[in-house]
């Protein structure tokens, strides 16, 4: 299959990418999915990358990964560089793709039982922490907390760090096949899964001690743990080396943690009751030197919707 020549079919992709997400139209993610489909049916490859983004992650559709690779597949025999890119990865250097490999977490280290804390060497490869990285960068911004007078976030002086989400326009086939692989090590389904964070810190940056549970004694947090669920778990990837400082330090217990690259952090943020667990306060302490990036999952009580 060869892809037709002409602005039509870019445009007819764009259309499709702006409804699916609401970007500058009212959404109309059926529609969106539509236009993708009569692109990508026309040979283009950028429509049939997006197709293997919505296979990847069920929109619209129950989720299948190996229509996502063949969609992936045939992106990059049209041209598509990014779908090459991502297929050298995924094939690891061997033919094919093995999903099972690719969801099936290497084996785990238990640190503490009470709170409950995990490691996981080379959790994700080198390959993986670079494409991870690059794919978000460009959306970098202030991090933020939340309030506690209100629904919402704010800028505090106790986070001096930036992040990035992985949205849409920057998801990947990679990204779906890699919250599968922190579901198993995990043992909680990816419909529990927030959105997943990029998180870099520069010399001097951090994040003074705080809890990743929901307070629910502010009135604010408790309405977002009904409508959203406590956030029992967080899962980190470590992405780069080459920087000193920048562990993550759980005063309570005595314990700091700084990962090499590849290397994953579990910790549950709720006792086995469900109740939040104040030893599981962390911070992320400063980098003295070079820049540090994270991967951060974190995960919900209930299905995120």
């Amino acid at each position: 299959m060869s892809q037709e020549p002409g602005p039509d079919l870019d445009a007819l992709t764009t259309l499709g990418q702006r409804l699916l997400t609401g970007d500058g139209v009212v959404a109309s993610p059926r529609e969106g999915v539509a236009c993708l489909n009569r692109a990508a049916d026309r040979g283009h490859a950028g429509a049939t990358a997006q197709l293997a983004l919505i296979a990847a992650f069920g929109v619209l559709r129950p989720r299948s990964l190996s229509d996502a690779i063949t969609c992936l597949r045939r992106a990059a025999a049209l041209g598509w560089a990014p779908a090459r890119q991502e297929l050298q990865l995924l094939t690891r250097g061997t033919p094919d793709v093995n999903i099972a490999a690719l969801t099936s977490p290497p084996p785990v280290r238990v640190v503490s039982e009470s709170p409950r804390i995990r490691v996981f060497e080379r959790f994700a490869t080198p390959a993986e922490c670079d494409w991870l990285a690059e794919r978000g960068r460009h959306g970098l911004r202030r991090a933020l907390v939340y309030r506690k007078d209100a629904e919402g976030h704010q800028a505090s002086d106790s986070r001096t760090n930036s992040e990035a989400d992985f949205s849409y326009s920057n998801a990947s086939v990679l990204l779906a096949l890699l919250r599968d692989r922190i579901a198993a090590a995990a043992g909680i389904s990816t419909d529990h899964f927030e959105v997943a964070k990029l998180l870099h810190y520069e010399p001097g940056q951090q994040f003074e001690p705080h809890g990743d549970f929901q307070d629910a004694s502010t009135p604010a947090l408790a309405r977002e743990i009904e409508r959203r669920g406590q956030r029992i778990a967080t899962f980190l990837i470590y992405l780069n080396d080459g920087y000193e400082g920048g562990e993550t330090d759980f005063p309570r217990i005595d314990f700091r943690y700084r990962g090499a690259r590849g290397d994953a952090l579990l910790f549950f943020n709720v006792d086995a009751a469900g109740r939040p667990d104040l030893n599981t306060i962390h911070a992320g302490r400063p980098t003295i030197q070079g820049e540090k990036w994270l991967f951060s999952q974190w995960i919900r009580g209930r299905p995120v919707g």
